[in-house]
């Protein structure tokens, strides 16, 4: 996905930092995952494996990421703390990365 390209060195980390938590972390529970995410698990631990390269199709590409990132950023009340373990860049960095992603596939 050539917008990738134009992601800096810290972006790229926010969103690996990301995909790490939505993986691995207490914010989805297994049985609404997909339904939040936009595809289940195994297929974000493929994506957040390889980052920035992709194995997947494009659809579950940007599912992963988008829906891990937005989910994080509006779903999981309360974990601020458990966050910032997996993303210590904090919830601004997530966003701020969020905003320039959708200004890159606008």
């Amino acid at each position: 996905m050539s917008f990738l390209e134009n992601l800096s060195p810290d972006e790229i980390n926010i969103v690996k930092h990301s995909l790490r938590a939505t993986v691995e972390g207490s914010f989805f529970p297994d049985w609404e995952f997909e339904t939040l995410i936009g595809v289940d698990r195994g297929t974000v631990k493929n994506v957040q494996e390889v980052f920035p390269l992709r194995t997947v199709g494009p659809e579950e590409f940007v599912c992963a990421v988008f829906g891990s990132m937005r989910n994080l950023l509006g779903y999981p009340h309360g974990k601020d703390e458990e966050l910032t373990t997996f993303v210590p860049e904090g919830a601004s960095a997530i966003r701020s990365t969020l905003d320039r992603l959708n200004e890159l596939t606008a």
